[in-house]
């Protein structure tokens, strides 16, 4: 019984060691940010949207003091999540458009062979590049098109490096689609 017991203890020991992920410090958030005006309760606030991660993320500023993200590349679990920062903490924002009507005009640029969809796997990480004067931030990525046999290569898959712009994160609006 002693034996069953210590095994048990052990094994949970082990299992517990293993699942912790150390996530960053406050002292190592504030001395990754080039901003230094961040509250506790942001830092806080944006520690905890790690604590169930595996591994540790990479941290990027996108707009000091306003947009700050996360992002793993483990395969096909990597991750990406944009926050804006407000006086009561940090929100988590979409920086991927899924509207329809982004989608459909989107389309009218290429081919009908060509056709984009929101597919996880078709879009890169967007990041916010800036804010403009006129209060919208600015959103890059890549996109590649749809390809219903990935497996077979075909010249009808595009790919293109694609710039957008919204003030909510909810309504976005097209600017530029480079090939």
């Amino acid at each position: 019984m002693k034996n069953l017991l210590l095994s048990v203890f052990l094994i949970s020991a082990f299992v517990m060691t293993n699942a912790q992920v150390t996530t960053y410090s406050l002292s190592q958030l504030q001395a990754r940010f080039t901003h230094k005006n961040y509250t506790e309760k942001v830092l806080i606030d944006f520690q905890k949207t790690m604590e169930n991660l595996r591994t540790k993320p990479q941290l990027h500023e996108d707009i000091p003091g306003e947009v700050i993200s996360w992002y793993t590349l483990n395969g096909e679990f990597s991750m990406h999540k944009t926050f804006l920062i407000q006086s009561h903490g940090v929100t988590g924002v979409e920086t991927l458009p899924k509207d329809p009507d982004f989608l459909r005009k989107l389309n009218t640029y290429v081919p009908e062979k060509s056709r984009f969809s929101f597919g996880s796997d078709l879009w890169s990480f967007a990041f916010v590049h800036q804010k403009g004067s006129d209060k919208y931030y600015i959103i890059k990525a890549s996109i590649k098109s749809y390809n219903a046999y990935p497996e077979i290569p075909n010249d009808d898959i595009l790919l293109y490096d694609i710039e957008y712009k919204t003030k909510d994160f909810k309504k976005f609006t097209l600017l530029r689609l480079k090939d």
